[in-house]
């Protein structure tokens, strides 16, 4: 492609040289990853500064680099004012502007996204739409996951996203729902992208090792809901940050709540083991809703899930009908099949101190015997979490098996020593064990009948980071291959 076209959506721009005839081959902001043809992005990261590696970037082949400054290396350089939003636009132009070709829909919060990217893929596909899915789960194209490796678990970097919309758009995907995080959007990965609806579920502690405060997390957050990015905002004002962003968006307002005075809202909430049913009331009247999945938190998954659907033409009829033909998410509250055993198995994606709590606190409401939890914590993430979470860990479980999550370049041990740390003391019914199949074997050993193991924290990844290597490992696997040798 010619370099020309790539700045077809970059309005300010000056370069210090002539582009008229060169042509780009691939676009890269690793100037380790540049070969002949390349554009280079110069991006200013957390840690290193790309334009002390443009000399570099040209030495391996590129044949321009974008830049917020001009250098002194020999290389055809475009100045601009942000290299993260130019690298994003620039991308959707190599790939032919594949979101103008579909339809999107985003959520973003700090819990619940996964969970109602699927919920809006089933109810979607009831209309006869074939459907995409971009985060944390995987990249899906209808019901075919596709094996695109990413950079990042969720949202994926400027280039990478590019590319896989032009995979989906070729694909017949006519709508895509995607998470949204607040990383993205401080990150400029989604410039291109326009949304029907915007769907905010809430704001709890996470991520603080990146943005340092609440206020700038949430500040992120909220670029989402603005008339220039989405057209709905769809908005859980139970939550704090949501009122706020319901309070100044300037885009078309559809606010849920339980309980409260808004647009959806939740009343007379019945929760079972397997389910769940609630009154959804709307201005236009009152329709009984059930779901197949438990838990107050998925009655607010539900909730932005509907309003999404009522901003993409769904009625609320429609939208509860389509609903009930959910019936989960990957890794999300998954109960795998015990064959027989007399104790039962969570496996969920809980991560963070508020996503953990809802997910024990639903389960010790219909528990018969105990709750055991185990689960630990990222390395190289937000460590204040660490202790909050064994802290709800001891007061909602009847025993805590403390292990490894992904430990990434910290010391396991560490970590869970952090988590133990917040355990109350005279609270002991716990145990420590870092290898994390282990830590599961010793649960599912020493279960009663009708105890519940609750296994947080990765859900349905397929993997451990150990020091920069990802090592094949599934909490799924792992129950099903302790369950065999159960039996």
């Amino acid at each position: 492609m010619l370099l020309k076209e790539l700045l077809k959506n970059i309005k300010v721009y000056e370069t210090n040289g002539e582009i008229d005839n060169v042509d780009v081959s691939s676009l890269t902001l690793d100037n380790r990853k540049c070969s002949k043809g390349s554009a280079f992005f110069a991006i200013k990261g957390l840690v290193n500064d790309g334009h002390r590696y443009i000399g570099s970037a040209a030495e391996n082949g590129a044949v321009a680099a974008f830049v917020e400054e001009f250098t002194c290396d020999p290389v055809l350089q475009i100045k601009v004012k942000d290299t993260r939003s130019a690298m994003s636009l620039a991308a959707a132009a190599f790939y032919g502007d594949p979101a103008r070709r579909m339809r999107f829909i985003g959520v973003t919060g700090t819990n619940g996204k996964t969970s109602i990217t699927f919920m809006l893929k089933t109810a979607l596909e009831t209309r006869g739409k074939r459907v995409g899915v971009i985060g944390t789960s995987g990249i899906y194209a209808g019901d075919k996951k596709l094996e695109i490796a990413i950079s990042t678990s969720t949202t994926p970097d400027p280039i990478e996203l590019q590319y896989i919309l032009s995979r989906l758009a070729d694909a017949g995907v006519e709508v895509v729902v995607m998470e949204v995080t607040a990383q993205a959007l401080h990150l400029r990965k989604v410039e291109d992208i326009y949304y029907d609806a915007a769907v905010f579920t809430n704001l709890t502690q996470d991520h603080l090792e990146f943005f340092g405060t609440m206020e700038v997390y949430a500040g992120a957050k909220k670029k989402l809901f603005t008339a220039l990015r989405s057209n709905y905002a769809v908005v859980n004002t139970d939550d704090g940050v949501g009122l706020e962003i319901a309070r100044s968006t300037d885009c078309r307002l559809l606010t849920y709540s339980v309980e409260g005075d808004t647009d959806l809202s939740a009343r007379n909430v019945r929760l079972t083991a397997r389910g769940c049913e609630f009154e959804l009331c709307t201005g236009e009247g009152t329709v009984k809703a059930e779901l197949g999945i438990t838990g107050m938190f998925n009655v607010y998954n539900a909730l932005g899930t509907i309003g999404a659907l009522m901003a993409f033409g769904f009625s609320a009829d429609d939208a509860v009908a389509a609903l009930k033909q959910y019936s989960g998410t990957p890794g999300r509250f998954e109960l795998p099949d015990m064959h027989g055993l007399p104790f039962s198995v969570v496996i969920d994606y809980a991560h963070t101190p508020d996503g953990l709590e809802n997910i024990l606190k639903t389960v010790a409401g219909y528990k018969k015997g105990r709750l055991i939890a185990v689960f630990g914590c990222g390395g190289n993430r937000d460590t204040k979490k660490r202790p909050i979470m064994g802290k709800i860990a001891a007061q909602y479980s009847d025993f805590c098996v403390l292990t490894s999550d992904n430990p990434r370049f910290e010391n396991p041990d560490s970590v869970i020593d952090q988590i133990e740390a917040g355990i109350p003391e005279g609270y002991t019914s716990y145990t420590k064990i870092e290898n994390r199949y282990n830590a599961i074997k010793y649960a599912m050993q020493n279960a009663r009948k009708d105890d519940i193991i609750v296994i947080a924290g990765k859900g349905d990844e397929d993997y451990q980071e150990i020091k920069g290597i990802k090592h094949h490992f599934s909490d799924r696997e792992a129950v099903a291959e302790i369950r065999d040798t159960l039996k």
